[in-house]
């Protein structure tokens, strides 16, 4: 289908496999698709106006400011030949419609498979209804074309509880009875650990006998699934029941940590008490409710869409969602308040990527606070201000801005996390180009600090405010910001990540200035202060720094070790800001050693990621380095072999481009 037409819907049942089908699709059409193969999971997500933030996430590609996703995603995808897989798109469909038709208008090469459970209505849209298994006799099973069959899962599944198990017609009675639905299916086998399959069969029968008659809504097929769900509920024990409801409120995969946080009960009276949770938790991974996954950086656990439903309407029956979604929300703070403590020190790529992984996690904590009860809206101003650095340092300058902003709008009360809250966000705000509204939310910041004697608010207003300062051009002015800010932090604000970037502040001023020892002495200074911490963010923002005096003072051979060491830890942290810089600053070191070819492709890069993540790097206080690489390069190339290599860089991907930046001499070449 998708060789005839751009868009493809699997629909069907939930539980009938339209994942498994697409993931399929996927990897044997990845060939096919030479720019990229995408896959999107949407069921963790709730808020369509997030839809854009997590696309753009799962391709790497961000928002300029006051510019839709959409926009930005249609440029993206505009030249490149790909598949994008958009995964349960029913609870977002005029969303997904929306954004799938501005995609394939802009991008003649792309290709879109969606699973949805119902028709999405996407222009040009070709629907395939994902089928249940056909119920093929038991004597067929282990036959050569069994291997589709409702009865081969059946066999399948049972060989790995009971060892040489066969096949017998009570099977295809079962497999029958739930409509060949592999989930239906996968749950009814599991049971052999504890019921023979004529036990199964009479117990299969009494349910369907007593619910079905009597439930006529609905399509037989949803009613067939829900029946089997419902009778596998059954057979769980009271607090197996408890638990799986409460499990619900996890969007995306969890931890055993957390689901004891979020799902025991306080106290040590009646209830789920926390030391029962593990056991319980790889009870219901015994009985295929809840899937267990080794990442081979621990042990992670979900349940599909249809499963955590069902748990949600009980949840929802016993009167406890709001209950456990707090606590939900309230263990997801406690991980982003110790993320914050911990961030400037020796886990910070360990926390890089749990933080990424706990995403879908936090955007739901986030939604929860940031909602319709005005009690939850300063807890999720804490929250989203407790993000700050995994907005800023990790790649997610847009949707940080997106809660920050949302956050601010609804909680005006000043007070420690407003404030955090205002500079966060005026940080993210200038690293995007809104320079007035950078400056007025810190200018806001530092009237509230020092109403209120909070040094490290006043500190992080004033360098927000130098920063400001340093893209309208005012270079001379804002050394004495900088420093100030410093001061500040050293008094009793962030003694940590705040007097570390006051000091990178400094030091890149005084190197405009042409005050080079002074600059060192900062950065000295900074990369002593981040090494005592085990920091590598901002010790190689320090790095770029030095890169740019190195360049000044004629040592472009130590420049480019500098700018190096800065880009590989700019990638492991997926900062965008920071690899762009580094790779501008390598383009000038390539200047430097006579390679105008390098220099021109790494200016394309640089352009790349500036323009993929939504950030602006230059505005109006050009470095110097990236200006001379550009004139150099153009007068040794010409300005049509400049254009061709400066394209060849912007075309590549980012792991690509960023992978030949780190590259030297014939090296280059070969990941070119």
């Amino acid at each position: 289908m998708l060789g005839r037409t751009r868009s493809v819907t699997l629909t069907g049942v939930g539980g009938v496999g339209k994942t498994r089908l697409a993931l399929r699709v996927a990897r044997v059409l990845q060939p096919s698709f030479p720019d990229g193969v995408w896959f999107v999971e949407l069921s963790s997500l709730r808020e369509p106006d997030l839809l854009g933030h997590a696309v753009c996430s799962a391709l790497d590609v961000a928002q300029r400011v006051g510019r839709p996703r959409i926009e930005a995603l249609a440029e993206f995808l505009g030249p490149r030949r790909a598949l994008l897989v958009l995964d349960t798109c029913e609870h977002l469909a005029d969303a997904c419609v929306a954004l799938v038709d501005t995609l394939l208008e802009a991008a003649p090469g792309l290709r879109v498979v969606a699973t949805s459970r119902c028709v999405l209505g996407i222009e040009g849209e070709w629907c395939l209804q994902v089928e249940p298994l056909p119920v093929e006799e038991p004597a067929e099973a282990g036959g050569p074309d069994a291997g589709g069959g409702a009865v081969a899962l059946f066999v399948e599944r049972a060989a790995a509880l009971v060892p040489g198990f066969v096949a017998t017609p009570e099977v295809a009675v079962i497999c029958g009875r739930l409509d060949g639905i592999p989930l239906a299916v996968e749950l009814a086998a599991v049971r052999l650990r504890t019921l023979s399959v004529e036990q199964i069969m009479r117990r299969l029968d009494d349910r369907f006998g007593l619910l079905l008659d009597g439930d006529r809504a609905g399509q037989p097929r949803h009613r067939t699934l829900r029946t089997a769900i419902g009778w596998s509920h059954e057979l769980c024990e009271p607090l197996e029941r408890l638990l799986w409801a409460r499990l619900a409120v996890f969007a995306g995969d969890f931890d055993l940590e957390a689901a004891r946080a979020v799902c025991a009960d306080p106290g040590s009276g009646a209830g789920l008490h926390r030391g029962q949770v593990e056991g319980l938790l790889h009870a219901l991974v015994d009985k295929s409710i809840v899937r267990r996954d080794d990442t081979g950086q621990g042990v992670r656990f979900h349940m599909l869409d249809t499963l955590r439903d069902y748990g949600a309407e009980w949840l929802r029956a016993l009167g406890q969602d709001e209950w456990t979604r707090r606590r939900h929300r309230d263990h997801y703070l406690d991980l982003a308040r110790r993320f914050d403590a911990e961030w400037f020190g020796a886990d910070q790529v360990a926390w890089y990527v749990r933080m990424r992984r706990e995403l879908p996690n936090l955007r739901a904590a986030l939604g929860f606070c940031l909602g319709e009860a005005p009690a939850e809206h300063p807890v999720g101003l804490d929250l989203a201000a407790r993000l700050t650095y995994f907005w800023i340092g990790c790649g997610f300058v847009a949707e940080g801005r997106h809660y920050l902003r949302r956050a601010l709008g609804l909680c005006h009360a000043p007070g420690e996390s407003r404030s955090r809250a205002l500079w966060a966000c005026a940080w993210l705000a200038d690293f995007q180009g809104d320079l007035d509204e950078a400056n007025d939310l810190a200018t806001e910041c530092m009237a509230q600090a020092f109403s209120q004697g909070d040094r490290a608010a006043a500190g992080w207003g004033t360098i927000c405010c130098a920063n400001t300062g340093l893209h309208w051009g005012y270079v001379d002015e804002v050394l004495p910001m900088y420093e100030r800010a410093r001061r500040a932090h050293e008094e009793g604000g962030d003694r940590g990540v705040g007097v570390a970037y006051a000091l990178i502040g400094e030091a890149y001023v005084l190197r405009r200035l042409g005050r080079h020892e002074q600059a060192l002495s900062c950065l000295r200074r900074q990369r002593r202060l981040c090494d005592s911490h085990g920091d590598i963010w901002l010790r190689s923002s320090g790095d770029w720094v030095r890169t740019l005096i190195e360049i000044d003072r004629g040592d472009v051979r130590t420049a480019d070790r500098f700018a190096r060491a800065c880009l590989r830890a700019k990638r492991v942290l997926h900062d965008s800001l920071g690899m762009a810089a580094a790779v501008k600053s390598l383009a000038g070191t390539a200047a430097g050693l006579g390679d105008m070819e390098r220099a021109a492709r790494l200016l394309g890069i640089g352009d790349m990621v500036e323009h993929s993540f939504g950030v602006r790097l230059g505005l109006s206080h050009p470095n110097g380095v990236s200006e001379r690489a550009e004139a150099r390069a153009r007068a040794a190339l010409g300005e049509r072999a400049f254009r061709e290599a400066f394209t060849r860089g912007r075309e590549l991907e980012l792991e690509s481009a960023l992978a030949y930046a780190l590259t030297t001499g014939e090296d280059a070449e070969g990941a070119a």
